[in-house]
């Protein structure tokens, strides 16, 4: 019997597509305050390096003396540079986008099955494709 609907779905496919948009749904809530925090520690990490970069070529012995003896006058900087650079090399950069990571890499495996995903987890869709007909007349 048809419905008129080229997509009939079974309820137990439908309640298997609202599980697995649930569970998409459950990953991104859950990246999204980490994500936050790490997107503030980076951004207060590279703040607190220009705030004492400005400061330390500012001073008048930049001018004056050499940069390695500078820098060693100027701990802060020394030391809010390696903590930038701590954290760069720890993959800071990559965990504050995490969801938009998880979102990219679904979608593509998703769209050999003729669906994808959006930033919030939500599952789309997509009519599928047909073959085209080889049937001439």
């Amino acid at each position: 019997m048809n419905t008129g609907d080229p997509h009939p779905c079974s309820a137990q496919q439908t309640e298997d597509l609202n599980f697995f948009e649930e569970r998409f749904k459950d990953n991104f809530s859950e990246l999204k305050p980490r994500a936050r925090k790490w997107k503030v520690l980076f951004l207060v990490a590279a703040l607190f390096v220009i705030a004492t970069a400005w400061l330390w070529l500012s001073s008048s012995e930049f001018l004056t003396s050499p940069v390695l003896d500078t820098l060693y006058s100027n701990p802060l900087f020394l030391a809010s540079l390696l903590f930038f650079t701590g954290c760069l090399l720890c993959g800071t950069h990559h965990r504050m986008r995490a969801p938009s990571i998880l979102a990219a890499r679904s979608r593509e495996i998703l769209r050999d099955y003729n669906m994808s995903v959006d930033n919030t987890g939500r599952l789309i869709l997509k009519p599928s494709k047909r073959l085209p007909s080889t049937n001439s007349y």
